[in-house]
């Protein structure tokens, strides 16, 4: 089965596009148990990419943050979302590459 495509854009800047990608795309996951993909069209600065790396580097530093995130995955069962970056031209091509390979998405989210 296809999955849904969900774009999210606007032509105006520092709206909330990828704090909403994000939120939506996380309650779909790990609440409701879908398998999403969030596809970071938001060339060149990549705001969720950019997102995912502070996250990382807090539960690195941080023993409580990486105490939480254990327990989280621990009672969700659910390894975080992938995240793909792609330019807005290049990303339904990427998109269908990963479908190809053999990975079960429910729903695509594009941050543009």
């Amino acid at each position: 089965m296809e999955p849904v495509n969900i774009s999210i854009c606007n032509q105006k800047g520092g709206i909330g596009k990828s704090t909403f990608t994000v939120l939506l795309a996380s309650y779909l996951h790990y609440t409701l148990g879908h398998d999403v993909l969030v596809v970071d069209c938001d060339y060149p600065q990549y705001s969720i990419e950019d997102m995912r790396e502070r996250d990382k580097e807090l539960i690195e530093c941080s023993p409580i943050f990486k105490k939480m995130f254990s327990d989280n995955l621990r009672m969700t069962k659910l390894a975080p979302y992938p995240l793909l970056t792609a330019k807005p031209e290049e990303a339904m091509q990427k998109v269908k590459e990963i479908i190809e390979s053999g990975n079960e998405i429910d729903i695509v989210f594009f941050d543009l």
